[in-house]
């Protein structure tokens, strides 16, 4: 445990030299307004999409294709998470931006838009699969339709979000004492513990 209160946890694989990373943060949907379901969906895809105040969006893409690395993020219903794959030796670059992306999100609103765009057709299209259907009747029949195990985005609530919720959803939630953090690959654990410190032990809980 880092002395911000994120919880580290790092397993050495060296069959390959890869490095995979895995923020595991403890939000999710229950936790949106009911009048704004669809929140924290959209923040997870936009966080990462959205680039950061430092690297823009496209210069972000740019920089990942280039050494195949990826960097994701996203929202469920019980807890958010960002994601890094790449090489060992690109791992300090992607890695600084990886941290980035999980804290300072940029959030610009023509990214916005595209997002609540892909939930909205989501919605005009759910009820093309007999499954889904089911799975959503379910759920509204054993918790209630207002539950927020059973709560669906609609229309309105995807509308009505704007770009301060999802800066203060993010600025709620996002903190590294409500993270757990996972390393997997080739590395030293010193050295990585090292690592890890040196970019988001500042990071204040």
């Amino acid at each position: 445990t880092l002395k911000n209160g994120m919880r580290v946890f790092l397993m050495e694989d060296h069959e390959l030299p890869l490095i995979q990373v895995q923020a595991r943060i403890r939000t999710g949907s229950w936790y949106e307004p009911a009048d704004k379901v669809g929140l924290a969906s959209i923040m997870g895809g936009v966080q990462r999409s959205s680039g950061t105040a430092t690297m823009p969006a496209d210069r972000m893409d740019e920089v990942l294709a280039l050494r195949a690395a990826s960097v994701e993020t996203g929202v469920g219903s019980d807890s958010g998470f960002a994601s890094m794959d790449c090489l060992k030796q690109d791992f300090d670059e992607v890695f600084k931006i990886f941290a980035d992306v999980l804290r300072n999100p940029a959030f610009p609103e023509d990214r916005i838009q595209v997002e609540k765009g892909q939930v909205t057709t989501g919605i005009a299209r759910r009820n093309d699969d007999p499954g889904s259907i089911a799975e959503r009747e379910f759920g509204a029949l054993m918790y209630g339709k207002d539950s927020p195990l059973a709560r669906e985005p609609e229309y309105a609530t995807v509308a009505a979000i704007t770009r301060q919720d999802l800066v203060d959803f993010h600025g709620r939630f996002y903190h590294p004492n409500n993270v757990y953090l996972g390393v997997v690959g080739d590395f030293a654990p010193a050295e990585m513990k090292k690592k890890i410190e040196t970019v988001l032990g500042a990071w204040p809980p």
